[in-house]
Formats: structure tokens, sequence, C-alpha cells
């Protein structure tokens, strides 16, 4: 995968070097808060998360990536897509920033710039997303990416609310 780049971001396939980084967030409480999967506690999820997305792109030609601010050259985040499971069928659109980083709209960046890749070079029909209710940033960033909201619905025992954006959807979104 070419990295996509952003004004303040690129976004690239993990590396096993970024174990370190990525630990930092998925480690974080906080920034784990509304995860489905849970704050990792050791390094090995983390690896096992970028080797499980190295495969993912390899297999699919989309994964999870890592987000690299530009500015810095540090690795500050996730953002990409997944088969969602949790028994639902879809491609989820899924990110997480490192919490530093907070309040910048620098998920939404990278959110805007995994789905233009997504129906643009991908060709991808549907894509959808799960939010726990409570995280507002979270909705405000979904909902800034174009998604729309189809269902309120337990996912893994948790309360969320589902949305989806099609491709026809998001083309008349960019008008």
């Amino acid at each position: 995968m070419q990295p996509i780049i952003t004004q303040r971001l690129i976004l690239r396939t993990f590396e096993p070097g970024d174990e370190e980084a990525a630990f930092g967030f998925f480690g974080d409480p906080e920034v784990m808060r509304f995860s489905l999967n849970g704050v990792h506690t050791s390094r090995k999820p983390t690896a096992d998360f970028i080797v499980a997305n190295q495969n993912r792109q390899q297999r699919l030609g989309y994964s999870i990536w890592a987000v690299v601010e530009r500015a810095s050259d540090a690795l500050i985040g996730m953002c990409g897509l997944a088969e969602f499971g949790h028994g639902i069928d879809g491609v989820e659109l899924a990110y997480r920033i490192r919490r530093d980083r907070w309040g910048q709209g620098l998920a939404s960046e990278a959110g805007l710039a995994c789905v233009e890749h997504a129906f643009s070079e991908l060709k991808l029909e549907r894509l959808i997303a799960a939010v726990e209710p409570a995280n507002l940033p979270s909705v405000r960033v979904i909902e800034k990416c174009g998604f729309v909201q189809i269902a309120r619905r337990p996912v893994s025992g948790k309360d969320a609310f589902l949305y989806e954006l099609n491709q026809s959807d998001w083309l008349a979104f960019q008008i």
C-alpha cells in the first residue's frame, strides 16, 4: 500500500518497530475506554494487532493503518478498515488517537482519508461503524465523515449506535 498523505498525517501499514509507540495508546485505559476489544495490558496484544493488520493488508488490500503525524514523525494513533465481526457483516472504519493529540481534528482527518480511500481506490460499496452513545467525540468524528446512524443495539454486550455510509451517499456528501 502506498501511504495516504493528508495535510497533517501519513497513514501507512504498521511496521514491527511501531509496537512500543502503538502500545502507548492501546495500553492507555482512557484511549481504549470505548473499545470493544479493551485495553492492552501487555505488549503482546499490540504485537499481535500489528501482525494481524499486516496480514489483513496482504490478504484484502486494506487494514487498520498507523497514523503518523507529519510534523513530528510520531506514531499517534491508528485508523483504517477491518471486517467488523461482532455478528454484523461489513467493513468497519475504526480509529484511535493518542490522548495528547485529542481535540485537534486528527481523528476526523484520518477518518475522512480512509473513507476516501475505501470508496475511490478500493471501490468498496459500504462502510459501517459502531460507537457507544456516551463517546460523544467519536460520534462527532463519524458524523463528520458522512456516516448516518441506522440503529441502536448491543454490540458485544455494549450499547452502540450503528452507522453506515454507502459509496453513493459519500459521493453526494462530497458535493
